[in-house]
């Protein structure tokens, strides 16, 4: 019998951290990408080996526009992509795994090319037109790269979802979008996300709308509002319920997530489920046994 619920990795960052990488820069895991290629191979496998159905790509802090600040020309820029394709796919040749996994391009928000992690917060001190050309930028790569799925992640605000639909249909791929949410399972601004699901789903070639790196205590919430706001797939992605101080780029209080939540999770039928920051390989081994005994 074959799985309903497929599962996702989790962080790539929490393992580059673990191994004692420093991630204090701009480009986050985006620098092991360009500078520590193998590293970011062992980690793919290792989610691999745990039993994920989905592997992200580790360009959530790349973009054009931010290598392009650094010197890098379109080619070349084009080229990191692609490398973050070929590390996925090299790391699923090289486990002989006989399952069949699909690799997600992971595209930050605009956030994400800002210094000051505004995710969090979902307030961008920019205009409509950085906050569009920034994607667009991003799209005129990834549109020549062969990802399978490409996922818009952490989009924290309502109005970066419509600035977003202005390009969707520009890219002739399939597209994930998961947002991240407060307590209230609203944007991190306080703008509406039932709003954002109306807008996403009129896309056809969005397939999965979900939330990720909130709260995990607020995971029964939040599956509820997605499926009573499309009809499209769930995705859901909490991060270890840390709080992340983007002055000191430390996470800070308790680690909220019990590999027990799992099966409550479960229980509410989302379509896929994984782990955001700090959520690493173990966490995600047990949710696949988890779903393998929730479904025999």
């Amino acid at each position: 019998m074959e799985n309903s619920i497929k599962l996702l990795d989790g962080s790539m960052s929490y393992p580059l951290e673990l191994d004692g990488y420093n991630l204090n820069n701009r480009l986050w895991t985006g620098d092991a990408l360009i500078n520590n290629p193998e590293l970011i191979k062992k980690i793919h496998k290792g989610y691999i080996n745990s039993g994920a159905d989905y592997l992200l790509t580790s360009t959530y802090q790349i973009s054009y526009d931010i290598l392009r600040e650094k010197g890098i020309n379109s080619e070349k820029i084009k080229e990191v992509f692609q490398k973050s394709l070929d590390l996925a796919k090299n790391a699923i040749m090289e486990s002989k795994t006989k399952k069949v996994i699909k690799i997600v391009a992971s595209l930050g928000p605009y956030a994400s090319y800002k210094k000051n992690a505004s995710e969090y917060v979902g307030i961008y001190d920019s205009t409509d037109d950085e906050i569009y050309n920034f994607h667009f930028n991003n799209l005129n790569v990834i549109k020549e790269i062969d990802y399978e799925i490409v996922l818009y992640e952490t989009i924290p605000c309502l109005r970066e979802i419509k600035i977003l639909s202005k390009i969707f249909d520009k890219l002739k791929k399939e597209i994930w979008v998961s947002m991240t949410c407060n307590e209230n399972i609203d944007f991190r601004d306080g703008s509406s996300i039932s709003e954002a699901c109306n807008i996403l789903s009129k896309f056809n070639h969005i397939t999965t709308i979900g939330l990720n790196c909130f709260s995990p205590l607020y995971v029964k919430e939040a599956c509820e509002m997605l499926k009573n706001n499309t009809k499209k797939k769930i995705i859901i992605y909490p991060n270890s319920g840390e709080i992340y101080n983007p002055e000191e780029k430390i996470w800070t209080g308790n680690k909220l997530y019990d590999d027990k939540m799992i099966k409550k999770w479960l229980s509410l039928s989302p379509d896929i489920i994984g782990g955001c920051c700090r959520v690493g390989y173990d966490n995600i081994k047990k949710m696949r046994q988890e779903i393998d005994k929730y479904e025999k």
